[in-house]
């Protein structure tokens, strides 16, 4: 049997993949924490890749069954034994014209490439040498396509599980839920236009994963009030997942307010590079934005809860008294009566300076 496809497939993030051999039915396999090359079989969790990318959107595939990346091991030789996405684990596939991808990794952690051989004397993977051509099988229909990290292992954003087109295509179930532990997701935040049913939230809730369904239908702008929800229902939770449909549009507009409430100063271009694609959308930000700036000519007519706190006022002194320290000998407060009795404070000045502190009240004994 044969892996699904000519192995030219393109890389998206959140997808799982094969990786054969090109033009073979031989495909890269975990081992515990060795790669070998197997006989591809259908459904086997061994033989697929999960791509992850970073924060620095470097390329890894973790392997679904040991949860682990492939990487560089010692002696040159590729293992998966690392859970995160480390230098050694990240990977740079290139198109090659007569089909497939070379694949190569980073030999030391740092910026130089070596390609990735199969041995025809060894049963390892390994790292130098011409490289070997290597094809790329997307796994159709994943369960958050588009997936990463908008703030590794804290804030993702993807499509809604098993998005095919409709908002409706949107499920919770086993699958769902293991994809969402595998990467330690708690909470999740969805634009979705169709809330879960209470059998798919009961599934959650029997999870451990908390979920706020903030409706918004596409190519539209949320409320502030609703602005206000997605920052509470994010500042109060663990690691969180934003989806809405397909994961562009109304996830980059909720990415983007979590931003604003998180102090980051965004303008439109910002907007669009997080995938916000509606004047409304983006209108209803710099609204938000202004909100949060304390901007009250750019308040718009919905009454929502002002979620900045109240401007600083330095609290008002006692009129008849005044504060002070005496080269720290003494410190404290005394009517402004009493001070000038103090026998040489003012005529010599010696040893003597009046300093602003803390509110203390103690009179001078003289």
């Amino acid at each position: 049997m044969f892996p699904p496809g000519r192995g030219n497939d393109n890389l998206d993030a959140g997808d799982i993949y094969l990786i054969s051999v090109f033009g073979t039915n031989e495909v890269l396999a975990a081992a515990g924490g060795e790669l070998c090359l197997r006989e591809y079989q259908e459904g086997h969790h061994d033989q697929m890749w999960i791509c992850e990318t970073n924060s620095d959107y470097r390329i890894g595939m973790r392997n679904k069954h040991t949860g682990f990346f492939l990487g560089r091991g010692e002696k040159n030789i590729l293992r998966c034994i690392v859970p995160q996405l480390l230098p050694w684990e990240r990977l740079t596939f290139t198109r090659l014209s007569l089909g497939g991808y070379s694949l190569r990794v980073s030999p030391d952690g740092g910026e130089k490439l070596s390609s990735l051989r199969v041995d025809s004397n060894s049963p390892h993977l390994k790292i130098g040498g011409v490289h070997t051509q290597f094809g790329l099988h997307k796994i159709k229909n994943p369960v958050f396509r588009r997936f990463e990290w908008v703030i590794p292992d804290r804030l993702a954003r993807s499509s809604a599980p098993y998005y095919d087109g409709e908002d409706a295509d949107e499920s919770i179930n086993e699958t769902s839920i293991e994809f969402l532990s595998n990467y330690g997701i708690k909470n999740i935040i969805s634009l979705n236009s169709v809330e879960l049913s209470q059998r798919q939230r009961d599934r959650l809730r029997a999870a451990k994963i908390s979920y706020s369904h903030i409706k918004a239908v596409e190519c539209a702008a949320v409320t502030q009030e609703q602005f206000d929800r997605i920052w509470s229902a994010y500042s109060r939770a663990g690691v969180t997942i934003v989806y809405c449909g397909y994961g562009d549009g109304r996830t980059g507009m909720a990415i983007s307010a979590i931003q604003l409430f998180q102090g980051r100063a965004l303008n439109d271009n910002d907007y669009r590079g997080n995938g916000v694609q509606c004047p409304s959308q983006i209108a209803a930000l710099n609204t938000l934005r202004d909100r949060i700036n304390g901007d009250e000519s750019h308040r718009g007519p919905i009454d929502t809860l002002d979620t900045q706190p109240p401007s600083y006022t330095t609290p008002e002194k006692k009129k008849d008294h005044i504060e002070y320290a005496a080269m720290g000998f003494f410190k404290g407060e005394v009517p402004i009566d009493d001070m000038w009795q103090c026998p040489g404070a003012v005529e010599e000045g010696r040893n003597f300076a009046i300093i602003i502190l803390p509110t203390l009240e103690k009179r001078l004994e003289e």
